[in-house]
């Protein structure tokens, strides 16, 4: 009995899900709050209190030069993947927080969700004092919203969702539909009036360039881009140069992930890491290392900032996710010390204990 009653409640939250306007964000949104229901990790932010005195940025503060000359914090927040992230009112305190703390880069998507309580963020965040001008947006653009015209549409959309001007950066998150697991093929992108996904691809590159020179967009990248997606971008006239590319990125790189990175940094293409505390499904086992636990330990700090400095240290921007205003601090605290050649020899050892594949292989596929 119990079986075909979750078959039929699986059927039914895919039908449910298929029948939105984002069927992935609403299939994101819905998981979350549930696991957080389900297993007691639903943590609410608190408001900030009104008479909250504007902290400084942080000292030792190191950003990343962009293409067109922008600035990008090397520390970030994302707003994904936990469940308060899709909790709009602790969206929203969550981004006061942030930024009053002193940070300034918040990571965000179309998928998740959230735009209109991160536009209020920042809103509150401008009426106490914070310069629009040193906050740092970036969000992205989701395949099913590739191709010129729905990008275009996009574009607009996300300005009116964010309540800004201007977007700072904006990606394409994914090279491929359905995560490139199913339904993809030479005609993926058919319904979007793409002839095959690379032109799909491309002409989302050019809307976006479009939207960039007409100062509705800073900068534009890509997120979880392997090589041939990189390729067919660059050889691309009239695209803008791409600015970064948002990967899984941490000490455990397997040697495809090694190679995709290198080529970034060889092409002057930003690497903004995510899951950087070693994976989505391996953190525990990350934070058991001795070695880690040795320097965490020499620096009176933890394994988490040790392998946010790490990152930042390897030339990659970090955008850890919280909704804790303590550890929005300890994030951003990142700066205040910084690893020994010794110590990053050691942590570069770790790839011989592989904990994950940063980018399974059948994760958007070339």
């Amino acid at each position: 009995v119990i079986v075909p009653l979750l078959v039929l409640a699986v059927a039914a939250f895919i039908g449910y899900c298929a029948s939105t306007p984002n069927p992935w964000g609403t299939a994101f949104v819905n998981i979350f709050l549930v696991q957080g229901t389900l297993t007691g990790t639903m943590k609410y932010t608190p408001e900030v209190p009104s008479d909250i005195v504007l902290m400084p940025r942080p000292a030792n503060e190191l950003f990343a030069t962009l293409p067109s000359g922008h600035k990008l914090p090397m520390s970030g927040i994302g707003m994904c993947c936990r469940p308060n992230a899709y909790h709009h009112p602790s969206v929203r305190n969550q981004v006061l927080w942030y930024l009053a703390q002193g940070g300034r880069h918040i990571d965000g998507a179309d998928v998740y969700l959230n735009h209109e309580a991160i536009g209020q963020g920042i809103q509150d965040a401008i009426k106490l004092g914070v310069p629009r001008s040193e906050i740092f947006v970036t969000t992205k653009v989701w395949p099913d919203q590739f191709g010129t015209e729905e990008t275009t549409k996009a574009v607009q959309r996300f300005l009116k969702e964010l309540q800004l001007d201007y977007i700072d950066m904006i990606l394409l998150h994914m090279p491929r539909r359905n995560l490139g697991l199913f339904g993809t093929g030479p005609n993926e992108f058919a319904d979007l009036g793409c002839e095959s996904a690379t032109v799909c691809r491309q002409q989302t590159w050019l809307a976006l360039t479009a939207a960039r020179k007409q100062g509705l967009v800073k900068e534009i990248g890509i997120s979880n881009f392997r090589l041939s997606h990189i390729k067919e971008l660059q050889e691309l006239e009239g695209g803008a140069p791409i600015a970064v590319n948002q990967l899984q990125f941490h000490p455990w790189h397997d040697d495809a992930m090694m190679e995709l990175t290198q080529y970034c940094r060889d092409n002057n293409i930003h690497i903004v890491g995510y899951n950087s505390l070693g994976g989505s499904f391996e953190k525990d086992k990350a934070f058991s290392q001795a070695a880690l636990k040795a320097i965490a330990d020499a620096h009176n700090t933890s394994v988490s900032q040790v392998l946010l400095r790490w990152s930042i240290q390897s030339g990659a921007s970090v955008i850890p996710g919280t909704g804790n205003p303590k550890h929005m601090l300890q994030n951003l605290g990142v700066y205040s010390f910084e690893l020994s050649p010794a110590e990053m020899s050691t942590m570069a050892q770790l790839r011989k204990d592989a904990l994950v594949t940063a980018m399974p292989s059948y994760f958007n596929p070339e």
